[in-house]
């Protein structure tokens, strides 16, 4: 491995971790008054700006415009659905139903590009949906809440996303980054005015902390996993990112206690295995 390869593997294992216990603080901020809207709004918001102040946006918003805002709507999708759905959910749980996106991305590449199915692929699809049975097996029924399914919609617009820049290689780092970061807020804009939530009930200090902090955080994570995404092949990354998976577990398991049903722990480690088999073969 050259050491390029050596540097993206490590930027990508340490933003796939990072993800895995961001949700601690967001819950800290969240239990200071911050609606999961509001603090994807405050702290994406930063990013934006940290992404314009770093790159001076000379090429930020550059490339074609459709795959600019199809990014940018993805991206919303993708991490608005996320920072909620951790905030109300199981952290395992909602990372696991996240991590289905590698099934996503096999699916929607055969479809949009013409990619070919081969048995290992269909193999981890099928164990990774079986895996979801279950995890969402409650009391001898399959139930899907809200969180759940925002969970699925954010790793299946993830998985979409991840489509449309291997269909245009050549995008520069700063587009993918402030696409998403100004998708966010747009998503955000457009979820608060349906939902009607009002203005946080919040001091001046939890706000600071949410769009300096974790704009800067979220800017950093974000680019590890860019460049690490960018650098490296897909099947490799696919599966370095379920390391966001291991950190999630631990993070969860130490910090809150929190544990899983015998069958639900069977459904996770299923999904991981699926995910990995459709990451190695699938691309």
């Amino acid at each position: 491995m050259t050491k390029r390869a050596v540097l993206a593997s490590a930027a990508l294992l340490l933003g796939a971790g990072a993800w895995g216990v961001l949700w601690y603080p967001l819950r800290a901020l969240n239990g200071a008054g911050l609606s999961g809207l509001w603090l994807a709004l405050l702290m994406y918001g930063g990013a934006a700006a940290a992404s314009l102040l770093v790159f001076r946006a000379r090429r930020s918003a550059h490339g074609p415009r459709g795959v600019w805002l199809a990014l940018a709507v993805l991206g919303g999708i993708t991490n608005i659905g996320f920072v909620v759905a951790v905030l109300h959910d199981n952290i395992l749980r909602v990372t696991l139903l996240f991590y289905l996106s590698p099934v996503w991305s096999v699916l929607a590449a055969r479809v949009a590009l013409g990619e070919r199915l081969t048995a290992p692929v269909l193999a981890g699809i099928g164990c990774a949906l079986l895996g979801v049975l279950g995890l969402l097996w409650r009391q001898a029924n399959v139930a899907l809440n809200a969180y759940d399914a925002l969970a699925l919609l954010s790793g299946g617009a993830f998985a979409l996303a991840n489509v449309l820049l291997r269909a245009y290689p050549a995008l520069a780092l700063e587009t993918k980054l402030l696409a998403t970061f100004v998708g966010v807020v747009a998503v955000g804009f457009l979820a608060l005015g349906f939902t009607a939530p009002g203005l946080p009930q919040t001091h001046a200090l939890p706000v600071l902390i949410a769009i300096i902090g974790g704009g800067f955080a979220i800017f950093a994570i974000t680019f590890l996993v860019q460049y690490g995404v960018t650098e490296l092949p897909v099947r490799l990354s696919s599966v370095l990112l379920l390391f966001e998976v291991v950190t999630a577990a631990f993070s969860q398991h130490i910090l809150l206690h929190g544990v899983l049903s015998a069958h639900a722990l069977g459904g996770a480690l299923a999904v991981a295995v699926g995910a990995t088999l459709v990451a190695v073969y699938g691309v």
